[in-house]
């Protein structure tokens, strides 16, 4: 028999380590993080550690709708931590780490890479950010593309769905016409489906576009938040050539998370 946790949501993984929401300062952006480390725990059936900067909102299940909170609630325990959250993800070990997106990243550190792509080397990371708002959570955008980032966006979006009983939609953009290329986006949407288990509250649509930044960052304006994956270039690359999940996360309408998938 297949387990499954309170919430009825048979956890992704066992074994998992905790879900860990690192210190973020904007209001907005540590109730959305707290929120998504929140389902994070929930899937995953692990602990929730939240940095003490990121409990001026009250901790743990307050952060869910009423009718969810006794299903979906997980403990949170606050930790002291330095703004500097790498000693805490090296001492405590995290499946997950949720930060808050860098808004401004110098020449140098662009080059370097991000704070989530640097920590993506430890475990899995998601950024939020502090546009909109957190009480108004119906319905989620899921851009994915294949690979270990859209992975960890599709359960991540799952998690935060579940938990706030919104409805998903799987987006996948076909840049080139073509019936092989169709084909292959009907493949990553099914694989992307499937890998949402026993979820219902989903639709999958394949959309052709001349840029998927634009077609993404055209229909975030109809959703309440957004969850894609990395980056799949590195930060060389970006730099000069830019990247589809760079572009929506500086021109969306909506709330974007994004997911850095571990690779060690």
């Amino acid at each position: 028999m297949t387990a499954v946790n309170d919430a009825g949501v048979t956890p992704t993984t066992e074994g998992h380590g905790p879900c860990l929401v690192g210190h973020i300062a904007d209001t907005t952006a540590a109730r959305r993080g707290a929120m998504v480390g929140h389902a994070m725990a929930t899937v995953r059936d692990a602990e929730l550690l939240l940095a003490e900067s990121t409990t001026a909102t009250p901790a743990g299940d307050t952060q869910l709708p009423p009718d969810h909170r006794d299903a979906y609630s997980q403990p949170a325990t606050a930790i002291a931590a330095a703004t500097d959250i790498e000693p805490a993800v090296n001492q405590r070990n995290p499946s997950a780490l949720v930060v808050e997106r860098d808004s401004k990243p110098s020449l140098l550190s662009g080059l370097r890479g991000t704070t989530a792509e640097r920590l993506a080397d430890r475990t899995d990371v998601l950024t939020v950010d502090d546009r909109g708002d957190v009480e108004t959570l119906a319905s989620i955008l899921v851009p994915i593309a294949g690979g270990r980032h859209s992975q960890l966006a599709v359960e991540a979006a799952r998690a935060v769905a579940a938990a706030n009983d919104a409805a998903l939609d799987l987006f996948h953009v076909v840049e080139t016409a073509g019936t092989a290329s169709r084909e292959r986006g009907d493949q990553i949407l099914a694989t992307a489906a499937t890998a949402l288990g026993e979820f219902e509250n989903v639709d999958t649509w394949l959309y052709e576009a001349a840029s998927a930044a634009d077609a993404i960052i055209e229909q975030s304006e109809y959703y309440d938040l957004t969850v894609m994956g990395a980056p799949t270039v590195g930060p060389l690359e970006r730099f000069v050539f830019g990247s589809t999940s760079t572009d929506v996360q500086q021109d969306a309408d909506s709330p974007v998370v994004v997911a850095h998938a571990h690779h060690p």
